[in-house]
């Protein structure tokens, strides 16, 4: 991208990401029990990269592929592939320090829209925004799109596209935001005008298309609670589908779009316990009830989403995890691409995740627990596989380590679910044993390749992962209170699989530590307080401390009493479930991580433990990212991070043997 298009991207955004992101910020330096940190090793180095692409999708005749990789300033930029010519050319930028490229799509044969977002201040609230950008795939014609039109107004969100029009390559169909409401209107991908707005409606805050360019469902939000309106096809009249209260008990209801009949609405939501596939159709029936069928469920697991292909973004499979993730495909062309790459592709996950519209190419994702992943791109016509890239070639001759699916049971004869990852090499007993709770809470581990268990397995490390109760995936009884609820219960899981680890003779007791990343986090600064005698040491990534400060912060944004209900007042929660309040209890020697632009788990939870800390003469450090989100999404980031974890680790678990090959 050339230096004066870049300039005049800048000034186009610069009023609303005006942000002051920078690199690594020197840390805070405590006096006790700190290790000292060696230059980056090459294990940090090879594990820490971002991945080499993502966000991969063909051209709408399959002859190029766009996707996003880390400029040589760690900042997302937009390539295209040519197949045909073999050529490669970067198109789109990141505005360093305003805003982030986070996604593109072909809106025709020749051109794209991409997403930019940003975080940023308005007073003392921090929050997130985003833009829309046009470019045609050869980088002409760049324009940013709807900032113009609504600069007047306070409009969050100016990239979410509700329908791409396929068959009209001048316009999409988008929604307008105006302060609190929201329209939608045809806007022209190469002027930027708006054309056939909508009335703004107040609180609304998600629309979706028939796929055909008819809004057919609208979800309106008032902080207590969330109602999905629907109507019939060539109507203007809207009638209410489904409405809840926030914290209900009766589980999601989550409208995951049309199918190929722009009258079949797909729908999960809840079926005898677990949330199950339905369709409902909204064929025109005077005034009564649409009907609901349910189209695929799992007797063991959720199904966690639905996969869309093609030009009309077809159903063409539900995913559900049980060890592993799995597919139920409706589409058994697709199904049949899958088999017969899996079949060179024995142990592996395949997963096509793009096609041209003429149902002719695809783009395959293949990967493991030992396989990083790797691109293919797939000639139906021919039956002919091609190699696109890997998605981490950093970790190119490096022996991976088998994640193990294993279960164990908890205190109360209860089966429960999780994964060890062990070093290679001969020594399979005695390990040194890193826990690693998932975050969520309502979210799960999964067997496959994950950079933080493959980085701590090839430093010696045996790594367990629990799906504890509170996890997603499961069923509604497994997920029960929540995390935070029933943390008890959520830890007592975590710890019977740690002592399940020892008696198995699988760890060493006295080389154990636990390591989280927000909830998980919470969950392993938790861990350090009600299970002292386990821990040699406790990490904290962007971890929550206190549950009073969460509610606080929630309290901001719409999502405020959701939060509030599914935290709740009790004291057992919000004061014996605090690591902050109790954290005069944490014996171990502590470290922390926070980006100072986390918008999910805000900075203030480190900052404020790191003060009690001190107060309570507990061991710790505490690393600061300057400008960092959640996630840490930059090489720089996570390189530090595992070279300061790894020099942690070994400092407080005593060095592990080293891996044959590891460094």
């Amino acid at each position: 991208m050339s230096v004066l298009r870049l300039f005049k991207l800048y000034l186009l955004l610069w009023v609303v990401f005006g942000l002051d992101a920078s690199v690594v910020a020197a840390p805070k330096q405590k006096p006790a029990a700190v290790a000292t940190v060696p230059a980056a090793d090459s294990l940090a180095a090879a594990f820490g990269a971002m991945p080499s692409m993502w966000g991969v999708r063909l051209s709408p005749d399959g002859s190029k592929i766009s996707f996003l990789t880390m400029d040589r300033d760690e900042l997302p930029m937009l390539v295209i592939y040519d197949f045909t010519t073999g050529t490669i050319k970067p198109i789109l930028s990141s505005v360093p320090n305003i805003a982030d490229l986070q996604w593109c799509k072909w809106a025709n044969a020749d051109r794209l829209l991409c997403g930019y977002t940003g975080i940023v201040f308005n007073g003392y609230v921090l929050y997130g925004t985003t833009r829309l950008v046009a470019v045609n795939s050869n980088g002409s014609k760049m324009k940013v799109l709807m900032q113009r039109q609504l600069s007047e107004n306070f409009a969050q969100f100016q990239d979410r596209v509700v329908d791409y029009l396929v068959e009209d390559p001048q316009h999409v169909l988008i929604q307008v935001p105006v302060n609190q409401s929201t329209g939608t209107a045809r806007l022209n991908i190469y002027t930027g005008g708006l054309e056939d707005k909508t009335q703004q409606m107040e609180n609304v805050r998600h629309y979706i298309s028939d796929g055909r360019g008819t809004p057919r469902l609208y979800s309106y939000f008032n902080g207590e609670k969330i109602y999905w309106k629907y109507r019939l096809a060539g109507e203007t009249k809207w009638r209410l589908l489904y409405s809840d209260h926030i914290g209900s008990d009766q589980g999601s209801y989550s409208p995951q779009g049309f199918g190929e009949d722009p009258n079949k609405l797909y729908v999960l939501k809840s079926y005898e316990g677990r949330q199950a596939l339905w369709v409902v159709d909204l064929t025109a029936h005077e005034d009564a009830k649409p009907t609901e069928t349910i189209v695929y469920a799992n007797p063991e697991a959720d199904v966690a989403n639905v996969q869309t292909l093609g030009k009309y973004d077809r159903l063409v499979a539900a995913t559900y995890a049980t060890d592993s993730t799995h597919n139920e495909y409706f589409d058994k062309e697709i199904e049949r691409i899958v088999l017969s790459v899996g079949a060179l592709y024995p142990d592996q996950q395949v997963m096509v995740t793009d096609e041209s519209w003429d149902r002719r190419f695809y783009i395959i994702l293949v990967t493991s627990d030992r396989n990083s992943g790797i691109y293919l791109r797939y000639d139906r016509e021919n039956r002919q596989i091609s190699i696109i890239n890997s998605l981490y070639p950093e970790l190119k001759g490096r022996t991976l380590s088998p994640m193990k699916a294993v279960r164990f049971t908890a205190r109360d004869g209860v089966k429960v679910t999780g994964y060890l990852t062990r070093p290679q090499g001969e020594k399979q007993t005695g390990l040194p044993l890193v826990v690693l709770p998932h975050g969520g809470p309502y979210a799960r581990d999964v067997w496959g390749y994950d950079w933080l268990p493959q980085y701590l397995a090839a430093k010696g490390y045996a790594v367990l992962q629990v799906n504890y109760r509170g996890s997603a995936g499961y069923g509604e009884d497994w997920k029960g209170q929540g995390g935070y609820k029933a943390w008890r219960q959520a830890l007592d899981d975590i710890t019977d699989g740690v002592r399940g680890s020892i008696k198995a003779g699988i760890s060493d007791p006295a080389r154990i530590c636990a390591v989280g990343w927000s909830y998980g986090g919470y969950a392993a600064l938790m861990s350090g307080v009600e299970h002292a005698e386990l821990y040699r040491c406790i990490v904290s990534v962007a971890g929550v401390t206190d549950l009073d400060i969460y509610k606080y912060e929630a309290r901001k944004y719409l999502k405020g009493k959701a939060v509030r209900e599914f935290v709740g007042n009790e004291s057992e929660v919000v004061v014996q479930g605090s690591p902050l309040k109790r954290a005069a209890q944490l014996k171990a020697p502590v470290l922390l991580f926070h980006g100072d632009r986390d918008i999910n788990v805000q900075i203030k939870h480190s900052i404020k433990l790191d003060e009690a800390l001190t107060a309570a003469a507990v061991p710790h450090e505490f690393i600061r990212y300057k400008g960092a989100e959640h996630s840490l999404e930059r090489t720089s980031w996570r390189v530090d991070l595992l070279t300061r974890l790894g020099a942690f680790l070994d400092l407080h678990t005593t060095a592990p043997e080293q891996v044959a090959g590891g460094r």
